[in-house]
């Protein structure tokens, strides 16, 4: 049986920061609060489950979000304390401010924008998966080309590898399905699903509001001008063709 994992980063909107913009907090939250709301209702109407990455900060001013995740039988993790910067105490945390939120243990951590952490540390902080990796090369950030592409244990920590395709390693992320043309986008997870056997893929609640009609906060153009409506339909899309695949969504502590 084909399994299917899918996550969200659930964040502050702070994308806009990395072109230049200041945008305040209380707009970071409420972006993404509304795309999660959006997304969220998809989800349940699809009856698909998936795991969730959250930040402190988002956990501790979208406390309603948070608690319909726990409503609705999705897995909670961990995405660090913050989006925009790090400090030494947040892998514990982050940990345990969700734990006391949600009432659930949390058992894995994903690293704001893909970024390397130490597995030590947070085999230390008590985690027990890490999907902070992509397999591939994004210019500018990291090349993870020699890295596996599939899961596997390291020093006692299970790694989980976001999909993409075996052959040239083509990222199926969050950026894939808004620059690709969906028809491209659903063959490559076709025919990847099929290869391994299983799909790992990881969006954003924030592609989920209508960024195109905010221009002052210079997001790319390929980015926004797919998002919201535009993205509720391409989501929907995925799910439809993956259950034509007959798989099992599955969080990735089930």
């Amino acid at each position: 049986m084909k399994k299917v994992f899918l996550s969200f980063d659930f964040e502050e909107f702070d994308l806009p920061q990395e072109h230049g913009v200041d945008i305040p907090l209380e707009d970071q939250i409420m972006v993404s609060a509304k795309g999660a709301e959006r997304l969220l209702d998809i989800l349940k109407e699809e009856s698909v489950h998936a795991t969730f990455f959250v930040t402190g900060v988002f956990a501790t001013h979208a406390p309603q979000i948070l608690q319909r995740l726990v409503d609705e039988g999705h897995e909670i993790a961990s995405h660090s304390m913050r989006h925009s910067e790090m400090q030494p105490t947040d892998l514990a945390d982050s940990k345990q401010l969700l734990e006391q939120q949600t009432g659930q243990p949390v058992f894995g951590y994903r690293q704001p924008r893909m970024m390397p952490i130490s597995d030590q540390q947070l085999y230390d902080a008590g985690y027990q998966y890490n999907a902070s990796l992509n397999p591939t090369w994004i210019p500018g950030r990291y090349n993870h080309l020699r890295k596996p592409r599939t899961p596997f244990m390291k020093d006692d920590l299970l790694q989980i590898p976001a999909s993409v395709t075996p052959w040239l390693r083509f990222p199926l992320f969050w950026l894939s399905n808004h620059v690709l043309p969906q028809w491209l986008y659903l063959w490559l997870v076709r025919r990847t699903l099929r290869y391994d056997g299983f799909f790992i893929t990881y969006m954003h609640p924030w592609e989920y509001y209508p960024l195109n009609e905010h221009p002052e906060w210079k997001v790319p153009c390929y980015i926004r001008r797919s998002c919201g409506l535009t993205m509720e339909k391409r989501l929907r899309n995925l799910i439809l063709m993956l259950k034509q695949e007959n798989v099992v969504f599955s969080t990735m502590n089930p």
